[in-house]
């Protein structure tokens, strides 16, 4: 069978954000280059150790993923992925006690102790059905079961969000903490269309240009864009920005970029292209 990515899903880890794919053997990936570059690895020198690797050789393969590069619009890209059930065995094979950088070798030891848990704990429920779970988590201590069933309920929501098939407000108070944060919005906004998948793609695009300037600069990434979105918007999440709003946000990255890059630089046509309204 022919490997292709079905479906994508965000990530964030840390204060990093991640693509994990879900190609059509129903099998979870994630692409080596986000991981190596956010552990301050060399992408192509760990390729090479996974494909002479017996043990995990077999679970690095090749996906088109749409990846956001430079100061690029996003494209689809190919790119190499490693299965997510072989990652603890990877990074188990990266030798923390010669990295003299102490700030480098502790963020690699964060990956190695809870990254593949995080990622299986977050898209676990886009591979199995809800009674091999229960059955998978019957012996797992009360807390352990407790983080996993929250995870699965913020999965369940985000397949809601990105569908627009179902009402929010019946599930906000089954996520614990996070729940109570989407559901002081949801009070709100009953009604509401939120950013369609063609604007979501195109926020993410501005994302990505804005946080490459951030990042060259040193000032922050993905994820302070996100958190400056949120807060200047008033949601507590960017996949519940009100479709009505994208203009706004538009307009407001466009303005950061600027900022950024300076008066007289070329500005991405991304940032004038108004979202398309979604079909009644």
């Amino acid at each position: 069978m022919s490997l292709k990515t079905i479906d994508q899903f965000p990530f964030e880890f840390y204060g990093d954000y991640f693509t994990v794919a879900l190609a059509n053997d129903r099998k979870l990936y994630v692409p080596m280059q986000a991981l190596c570059d956010a552990m301050g690895l060399q992408t192509h020198g760990q390729i090479r150790r996974i494909r002479e690797s017996e043990a995990m050789a077999d679970a690095l393969v090749n996906l088109t993923i749409v990846w956001s590069y430079g100061e690029d619009e996003a494209r689809e890209r190919e790119m190499v992925c490693l299965r997510l059930d072989r990652l603890p065995f990877w990074m188990g094979t990266v030798q923390t006690g010669r990295i003299p950088d102490e700030e480098k070798r502790v963020r690699i030891v964060q990956f190695q102790r809870d990254f593949a848990d995080v990622a299986w704990a977050a898209f676990r429920r886009e591979i199995l059905p809800d009674d091999m779970l229960a059955e998978m988590d019957a012996g797992l201590p009360p807390a352990q079961q407790e983080y996993l069933n929250l995870m699965d309920e913020a999965a369940a929501l985000r397949q809601r969000l990105h569908s627009h098939d179902r009402d929010l407000d019946r599930h906000g108070e089954q996520l614990g903490d996070l729940g109570k944060r989407v559901a002081a919005l949801e009070a709100g906004v009953t009604g509401t269309d939120y950013l369609n998948p063609q604007q979501m793609k195109a926020y993410t695009d501005m994302v990505a240009i804005v946080a490459r300037v951030l990042k060259r600069k040193q000032k922050g990434n993905e994820a302070t864009v996100h958190a400056e979105v949120k807060r200047q918007f008033q949601v507590p999440s960017y996949q519940l920005i009100p479709e009505a709003e994208f203009d706004n946000v538009r307009r407001y990255l466009r303005q950061w970029y600027v900022r950024l890059a300076g008066l007289g630089a070329p500005v991405p046509t991304l940032f004038d292209q108004p979202g398309q309204k979604r079909l009644l």
